[in-house]
Formats: C-alpha cells, sequence, structure tokens
C-alpha cells in the first residue's frame, strides 16, 4: 500500500515537472522567436548567426566563470560576484534564462570585454552612442543632480567618506550588475596612495588613447577626426604639454573600425597588445588616459559654466576587473587614482564631474595602476564644450601627479 503511494506520488510530481518544463519551453521558445524575427531588444538574429570560433568558446567559459567564482568565495564577507546565489544559478550558468528573466537586459560579451550596447533612435547617430549609461532607466533612476558628486575633502567629510553608505550616495554610482562592499572602498589607503609621476627622466610620463575612436559629438563633422575624441584627446596633450611641461604620446589609431565599418565588439581586445607594446617601447609612461564619449538619454545636455566657458561634464568610469578570466592586478590602484582626481575636481570646480561610475569589467585599466577611463560630454554635447573640458582636467590630473 505505501510502495502503491509512494509510486502515484512520484507520479505526480513527475507530471508536475513535465508540465513547468513544457511550459518554461514553450515561453523560451515563444520569446526567441519574437526576438528573431522583430528584434525587440537586440539584434538576435546576428546573434544567432555569429561565428562559432574561439571568441565564442571562449564568452562561454566567461559566462560560466564568475557563478564558480561566486561559490568559491561565497563564505568571503568582501566577495560581490553575484548579489545571491539564485541569481549565480540561472544568471551565469544559464545564460539564455538571464537574457529572458532579465526583461530583455542582456549583455552581449565579447571575448575580451563586456558591455551592453544602448539602442539608438537618432538616424545621425546610428550605432555610435556610447554604452556605459546601460540604458535609458540610468536617467530615469538618476537626475543628472543626482549623478553630480557633492562631497569635498576637509576634516569633517572624511568621516562621511569612511562612511560606506555615504560614499555611495555622494561620490559613485554602481552599475546594477554589481554589488561592492565596503571593504572594495578602503578610502585611508586611496587618500594615502602616491600618484606623484617622476619628471626626472626624459620621455613621455601620459599616454592618451580611444578605445572607442569614432565616437563624435552633436556638431562634429563627418569624417573630421579632430571633431571626435581624438581631436579631444588632441587638446588635453597639448594642454599638458605646454602648460604643465608634461611630455604626452598621444596615440590616435583607430579600433573600432573594422573592413571600413563601425563596429566596436572587439576593440577593447584589438588595443590591449598595441597598448603593451607602446608601455614597453615606453618605460617613462606612468598614466594611462583612455578618453570616451557618453551616450544618455534624449536631449539632456551635460554643460557646466567654467571659467566663463560652456564646458562639457566629465566623469570618470572604472571597472572592477571581478572575473577571474580578466584579471586586474591594480584595481584598488585604480580606483585611488580616480578617487583622487575626484576629490580634486570638486575641490577645483564643483559640478564638473558627474560620479564615478563603477562596472564589474575590466575595460583594460590592468595596464598600468594609473589608469582612467574618462568619459567626455555626450552625443548632445558639442565638440568646443568637449574640448573646453580639457582644461580643467588637465589642471586636475597635474595637481594629482606633480
Amino acid at each position: 500500500m505505501n510502495k502503491a503511494h509512494l509510486l502515484k506520488k512520484t507520479r505526480k510530481l513527475t507530471l508536475v515537472y513535465m508540465a513547468v518544463l513544457i511550459a518554461m519551453s514553450a515561453y523560451i521558445i515563444i520569446k526567441l522567436m519574437s526576438l528573431y524575427f522583430f528584434s525587440e531588444i537586440i539584434d538576435f538574429r546576428n546573434l544567432i548567426v555569429s561565428e562559432f570560433d574561439t571568441s565564442f568558446f571562449t564568452r562561454i567559459v566567461h559566462s560560466i566563470n564568475p557563478s564558480i567564482a561566486y561559490y568559491q568565495d561565497s563564505e568571503q564577507v568582501d566577495t560581490h560576484m553575484v548579489k545571491d546565489r539564485m541569481s549565480a544559478l540561472y544568471g551565469y550558468n544559464v545564460p539564455l534564462m538571464t537574457f529572458i528573466m532579465g526583461q530583455g537586459d542582456y549583455v552581449y560579451d565579447t571575448a575580451s570585454e563586456n558591455y551592453p550596447n544602448l539602442q539608438q533612435r537618432d538616424e545621425n547617430y546610428e550605432n555610435d552612442l556610447e554604452h556605459y549609461d546601460h540604458n535609458e532607466n540610468f536617467f530615469n533612476l538618476y537626475t543628472l543632480e543626482e549623478q553630480t558628486p557633492k562631497i569635498h575633502l576637509t576634516n569633517a567629510t572624511l568621516d562621511q567618506l569612511r562612511d560606506f553608505t555615504s560614499l555611495k550616495a555622494n561620490l559613485y554610482t554602481f552599475d546594477a550588475s554589481i554589488n561592492p562592499t565596503k571593504s572594495d572602498f578602503p578610502v585611508d589607503k586611496f587618500l594615502k596612495t602616491d600618484m606623484t609621476i617622476d619628471k626626472t627622466k626624459p620621455g613621455p610620463k601620459v599616454l592618451i588613447y580611444h578605445t572607442h575612436s569614432q565616437e563624435s559629438f552633436s556638431d562634429s563633422r563627418k569624417g573630421v577626426k579632430e571633431d571626435t575624441v581624438v581631436g579631444v584627446g588632441d587638446e588635453l596633450a597639448s594642454i599638458l604639454e605646454k602648460t604643465y611641461n608634461i611630455e604626452v604620446l598621444h596615440h590616435r589609431k583607430e579600433y573600432d573600425i573594422i573592413n571600413g565599418k563601425l563596429d566596436r565588439n572587439k576593440a577593447y581586445q584589438l588595443i590591449e597588445a598595441p597598448l603593451k607594446k607602446l608601455i614597453a617601447d615606453n618605460p617613462t609612461i606612468e598614466v594611462l588616459i583612455d578618453i570616451h564619449r557618453d551616450g544618455v538619454k534624449g536631449n539632456l545636455r551635460l554643460v557646466k559654466d567654467i571659467n566663463h566657458k560652456p564646458t562639457a561634464n566629465i566623469m570618470f568610469f572604472n571597472g572592477l576587473a571581478q572575473y577571474s578570466v580578466m584579471p586586474n592586478p591594480y584595481v584598488s590602484d585604480n580606483l585611488a587614482f580616480s578617487f583622487q582626481m575626484q576629490l580634486k575636481a570638486n575641490e577645483l570646480y564643483p559640478g564638473f564631474t558627474r560620479k564615478i561610475y563603477l562596472k564589474g569589467y575590466r575595460y583594460n585599466l590592468h595596464l598600468k595602476p594609473k589608469s582612467l577611463l574618462i568619459e567626455v560630454g555626450a552625443q548632445t554635447s558639442t565638440v568646443r564644450e568637449a574640448k573646453n573640458a580639457m582644461e580643467p582636467l588637465a589642471k586636475i590630473l597635474y595637481e594629482v601627479i606633480k
């Protein structure tokens, strides 16, 4: 009798399990078909027919690895790999479920780095918006005022900086994909980190480059390099050399144009080896600056009057390199550098910078301790506003590294 009862119960559970499995499978198939035929969220057709090569395999390994690291570190209080075990289970071991359960917040992995592309609805800037401001919900959650840091370093505010809640509220914006803890921000260590450069040896001290060289502005002339972030880099290099006597190497080569077309999928991967060679060939280089242009919602203007000039707001960006396949031994140094730059900016030019934006990947910031990724303005900024931002940026940098 007991055996018969157990058998009957087991059959019922099996039927329930099968029904759930069938329902989920049907939902997935319907969702995928809608994506394939209507491209509701991303160009899923391109993903379906994408190359099954080494980079594709790397992406698979990359997607699995974070959950492994999470479970290895799950007993450590400072882990920030994922927010919970369920996220680790379906978010990384079953990437397709991340796509569906995340309601379209899909992240397309490259073999080197990882970032989502902001959907572009302005035909004049098709596929030319920056990616760090995630999706359009960001500007629904954070107004420009809320993105502006409000802490200046004084004796009174040092305790605020040591308070993690205050630090998060006043100095940083965390991407939804990460969950940093207080141990990731040793404020006293950040403040004591020596950022001074060695000026005794001849040779370039600063390397400026552009992973996304094609990023342009509202009034940029098509095909004119000087009207893109490369021209902004020219301006920064000129000011550093002429005003502050800091020798600069400006790497102007393009890595986001493949076969004559804009393609940013492997830009971080393609630029890494050339950067390493430049550093090896110029051992005096201590500071790396990757200049980008941000992408914002609608007609939002990121502009501030500085020295009686319309000046684009800038944003320091840090990658926390959370995944073991893309290590960065200099994460703490990178954070200390942007931290000191942010505080100096708040001191000299209040309202010039937005809050430091943090995400979980590496973005080639592992090449030097003093590595910066800087977002200058947005697609709504003018070329002049972006170039005007280089004067205060150069001053801030000089004050930190002198």
